[in-house]
C-alpha cells in the first residue's frame, strides 16, 4: 500500500520529469478541472467545495506566472502574465459573487487556451523529419 505522501511525491516527480510543453498543459488542465469542480459546487450550494477548487485553480495560475520566462519570452510573456493577471482576479471575484456565468466565460476561455496549448505541444514534440 502507498501513503499519500509517497504517491504525492511520485506525483510531483512525474510532473518535473515532463517536458515544459507538457508540464504547461498539464497544469492548464489543473486550473480547468478544478474551475470545473467549483461549477458544479456553485450549483450544489456547497460553499466549502467551491472555495477549495478555486484556491486551487488560484494555484495552477500563480504556477503558470511563475513559469514565464520573462527574458526569452519578451513581449509574449508579458502578454501572458497579464493574462493569468485576468485569470486571478476573476477567480477572486467568482470566490467571492459566486457568479457562475462569469465562471462558465472563464472556463471556456482558459479550456480554448489549453486546447492551444496542447496542439502547441504536439507540435514542438514532432520528431523532425530529415528530407531524403
Amino acid at each position: 500500500m502507498t501513503s499519500p505522501r509517497g504517491l504525492a511525491a511520485y506525483q510531483e516527480m512525474d510532473v518535473l520529469a515532463m517536458s515544459p510543453a507538457r508540464r504547461i498543459v498539464f497544469i492548464y488542465g489543473f486550473v480547468l478541472s478544478n474551475l470545473r469542480q467549483a461549477l458544479r459546487a456553485i450549483g450544489a450550494r456547497d460553499l466549502e467545495a467551491k472555495s477549495r477548487y478555486l484556491c486551487r485553480a488560484l494555484e495552477g495560475v500563480q504556477e503558470l506566472l511563475a513559469s514565464l520566462d520573462r527574458d526569452a519570452g519578451g513581449d509574449l510573456a508579458g502578454r501572458l502574465a497579464g493574462l493569468y493577471a485576468f485569470f486571478s482576479t476573476e477567480i477572486v471575484a467568482v470566490d467571492r459573487d459566486l457568479d457562475s456565468g462569469r465562471l462558465e466565460r472563464l472556463v471556456g476561455l482558459i479550456a480554448s487556451l489549453h486546447e492551444a496549448w496542447q496542439q502547441a505541444a504536439r507540435t514542438v514534440e514532432q520528431p523532425f523529419s530529415v528530407a531524403r
